[in-house]
């Protein structure tokens, strides 16, 4: 091939080459789309984090407050969200006067509160009456038949860290607490063993609520230890349960008036609600390891 065709062929095919670049490119196929549906099912449920909360605690101390979310792990609102212990399983007889640490409850010593109160309740405490003497006690303002040890009294102490009250019950129709009749007193003086700081007073503690083992008390008393909290004394008149949070049904714990839920609103999927809780010692605990125990949280 001569050198003057070879050039002719080049400017051929940078002519052609110029051309398809000027030109619009070709499009190929054609676009669509596809319908997604997600239907997510019908699911009640909640997530309690962390799993575990433990506390080292000196006798007549509070420790560090720690935190407890509940989260709606489920599809649905839940409500109605209410918390209770273990503290009436672990705690099965009166740990007095042993030096034993297992026989009390964890879960007795445990104080808290949902998000939008204030002061700390106790989760579920037990206090059990003194089967002897208290040395100046003064039960004037608990009727006449309430006279005596092993008469129609019981009486004992509510321990909060390093300060003590006295309480004592007056027992109701066929001697036992939970009938009508039964009367809760209450020492609003810290205990200092004399006679003015042993009067236990029944004035702002509502009637007693009368359910199958229990007469159920609300407390009214302002500036008191136990103001706003629930008292469930056993019909044997032989202990107090002390609560806030505690909407059980069985026993009847929701006949206290003042029983409040954790949240009774809605707890919308994925929302959490962050309980506060600490652990409030008093004094006379034996050294070692309380009972284990839980906390339960229900929702509706």
């Amino acid at each position: 091939m001569k050198m003057s065709q070879k050039i002719v062929i080049t400017l051929y095919f940078l002519l052609l080459v110029a051309i398809l670049l000027t030109f619009p490119k070709a499009t190929f196929g054609a676009a669509d789309n596809a319908t997604i549906n997600v239907t997510v099912g019908d699911i009640s449920e909640i997530t309690v984090d962390p799993s575990f909360l433990g506390w080292t605690v000196s006798p007549c101390d509070a420790s560090v407050a720690k935190l407890l979310d509940i989260r709606n792990t489920g599809s649905l609102n839940v409500s109605q969200i209410y918390a209770y212990v273990s503290t009436l399983d672990n705690e099965t007889s009166k740990p007095y006067g042993k030096d034993i640490a297992s026989l009390y409850a964890a879960t007795g010593v445990i104080v808290l509160r949902n998000e939008t109160d204030s002061p700390m309740y106790f989760a579920g405490r037990l206090e059990w009456n003194w089967t002897e003497d208290i040395s100046n006690k003064d039960l004037s303002n608990m009727g006449a038949g309430c006279t005596g040890v092993g008469g129609n009294c019981s009486w004992g102490f509510v321990r909060n860290t390093s300060y003590e009250y006295m309480w004592a019950v007056s027992n109701g129709t066929g001697g036992v607490c939970n009938e009508s009749g039964t009367q809760l007193g209450l020492e609003s003086d810290v205990d200092n063993g004399t006679a003015g700081s042993r009067e236990p007073e029944t004035g702002g503690i509502g009637t007693v609520q009368t359910v199958p083992d229990y007469g159920i008390f609300s407390i009214t008393r302002a500036n008191h230890v136990l103001t706003n909290s629930c008292v469930a004394v056993s019909r044997d008149c032989q202990k107090l349960y002390i609560y806030k949070y505690d909407k059980r049904t069985t026993p009847n714990f929701n006949g206290c008036t003042l029983a409040s839920y954790v949240q009774e609103g809605n707890l919308v999927p994925y929302d959490v609600h962050t309980l506060t809780l600490n652990a409030y010692v008093p004094c006379g605990i034996p050294a070692g390891d309380l009972a284990t125990g839980h906390i339960y949280i229900v929702a509706t």
